[in-house]
C-alpha cells in the first residue's frame, strides 16, 4: 500500500505537465489555422541564430500584436444599377417618325389643354383608336377634319350650272376657288397631302392643280389653282373628343378667271365628339382673312356635320361605311359681296376599300338652300391613300 501511495502523487504530477503543455500549445495551434494558404506552400527559411528572447510574463498571446490577415481573392460586390430615364429624341427624328414610321396606335396618348406647351411635342404621332362608343376619327367631305390623320389623296369637284348671281367661296375649304363672274360648269381637282410633325401638329399641303370654267366669251380656260397650307395645332385629344386650332395661308398662284388669285390667312378651330354608339358630331368655325387683294372678300364660315357607322372593317363590301350630313354658312364680312350669306346642306358618305384602311372613298353633294343660290349643285369626290 506504500507503494501505492508513493507512485499516486507521482502521476498526478505527470498528468499536471501535460495539462500545462497542452494549454500552452493551444494558441499557436489556432494561429497556425489562420495562415493564409498561399503561405503554406511557399518553403519557409531556417530562422537566423540569435539570443532566446525570455518569455513574457502575459504568455505568447500578448507578447507582439498579429498581422491582419491577408484579403481572399473574389469576385466584385454586385451593386444594382438604378434604371435610367429614357432618352429624349431628337426633333428630326419625331418627324421622321411621325411620317415613315409604323405610328401603332400602342404610342397614342391623351393630351390636354394644360400642358399645350410641354407635352406631346417630343413624341411621335400614333394614330388615334376609335371612340369608347365605337366612332372612328375619320375626315368627311363637307366637313370640318377635326383629327390628325396620315394620308394623301385625289379631290375632283363638279359644279353645275353657275349662275351670274354673286356668291362666295364654291365649297367650305379655304382653298375652294370662289364663285368666279362668268356662269357655266366648273371643273376642278387638288392633291393633297397630311403629314403629321408629332403628336401636337400636323400640316395640310393642299395643291389644286387644276380650275377649268368658261371665260366671258364662252371659251374653258384652265389654270393652276391657289396653294394652301395649313398648320393643324392639336388641342384637345381624348378618348371621346378632339380640339383643334388652325392657321392657313392661301397664296395667290391662280387666276381670277378661275376663282382664284386670292390671298387668305385663315384662324378657324374644329373639334369631333364620339357622343353615342356609332355617332360622332364634328363642327368649325373662322374666317378668312383677305390680306391683299380684291378678288374676294374677307368671309366668316360656320360648319356642322352628324354621322353614323353604318358597317365595320369586317363587311364584305362598303367597309366602314359612314353616312353624314352637313350645314354651311359662309358671309362676307366686309360688304364687297354685299353682305351676302350661303347656306349649304351636304349629304355624303366614307367608306374603306380594305380592311387595313389603306385605300377609301369619300363623297358629298352640296347644294345651296338659302342666299343667292350661286349654282344648281356640286358634287365632290376623293380617293384618298393612307400611310
Amino acid at each position: 500500500m506504500a507503494g501505492v501511495s508513493s507512485r499516486k502523487p507521482l502521476a498526478l504530477a505527470k498528468a499536471g505537465l501535460v495539462a500545462l503543455f497542452l494549454a500552452s500549445a493551444a494558441p499557436m495551434v489556432a494561429r497556425a489555422q489562420q495562415v493564409a494558404p498561399s503561405s503554406l506552400s511557399a518553403p519557409v527559411p531556417d530562422p537566423a541564430p540569435g539570443p532566446a528572447a525570455a518569455p513574457d510574463a502575459m504568455g505568447d498571446d500578448f507578447r507582439t500584436p498579429e498581422p491582419a490577415v491577408p484579403a481572399m481573392p473574389g469576385p466584385p460586390a454586385y451593386v444594382a444599377e438604378m434604371p435610367s430615364a429614357p432618352a429624349r429624341m431628337r426633333t428630326i427624328d419625331v418627324i421622321r417618325e411621325s411620317i415613315f414610321g409604323d405610328a401603332s396606335v400602342d404610342g397614342w396618348q391623351p393630351l390636354s389643354l394644360s400642358t399645350f406647351f410641354t407635352e406631346g411635342w417630343d413624341r411621335p404621332w400614333a394614330r388615334s383608336p376609335p371612340g369608347s362608343n365605337g366612332a372612328y376619327r375619320q375626315n368627311w367631305f363637307g366637313a370640318a377634319d377635326a383629327a390628325f390623320v396620315r394620308l394623301n389623296s385625289l379631290s375632283f369637284s363638279y359644279v353645275n350650272s353657275m349662275t351670274t348671281s354673286e356668291g362666295l367661296l364654291l365649297t367650305p375649304v379655304p382653298w375652294a376657288p370662289s364663285k368666279p363672274q362668268s356662269s357655266g360648269n366648273e371643273y376642278w381637282a387638288s392633291y393633297n397631302v397630311y403629314l403629321p410633325l408629332n403628336q401636337r401638329l400636323e400640316l395640310l399641303v393642299a395643291v389644286p392643280f387644276i380650275a377649268s370654267n368658261p371665260n366671258h366669251a364662252g371659251h374653258y380656260v384652265g389654270n393652276f389653282g391657289d396653294l394652301t397650307i395649313s398648320e393643324r395645332f392639336r388641342l384637345i385629344e381624348q378618348k371621346n373628343f378632339t380640339l383643334l386650332a388652325l392657321l392657313t395661308e392661301r397664296t395667290p398662284t391662280g387666276q381670277t378667271v378661275n376663282g382664284n388669285d386670292v390671298n387668305f390667312i385663315t384662324p378657324s378651330t374644329e373639334f369631333w365628339w364620339n357622343f353615342a354608339r356609332n355617332w360622332a358630331v364634328r363642327g368649325a368655325t373662322g374666317m378668312n382673312i383677305d390680306t391683299g387683294r380684291h378678288s374676294a372678300t374677307s368671309v366668316y364660315f360656320n360648319n356642322l356635320a352628324i354621322g353614323r357607322h353604318l358597317t365595320d372593317q369586317d363587311a364584305r363590301i362598303f367597309k366602314e361605311l359612314t353616312v353624314h350630313v352637313s350645314v354651311t354658312t359662309l358671309s362676307d364680312v366686309l360688304g364687297r359681296k354685299d353682305h351676302i350669306t350661303d347656306v349649304y346642306i351636304a349629304p355624303g358618305l366614307r367608306f374603306a376599300l380594305d380592311r387595313e384602311q389603306k385605300w377609301y372613298v369619300l363623297g358629298c353633294a352640296l347644294i345651296p338652300v338659302a342666299g343667292p343660290q350661286p349654282y344648281a349643285w356640286q358634287s365632290m369626290f376623293a380617293l384618298a391613300r393612307t400611310f
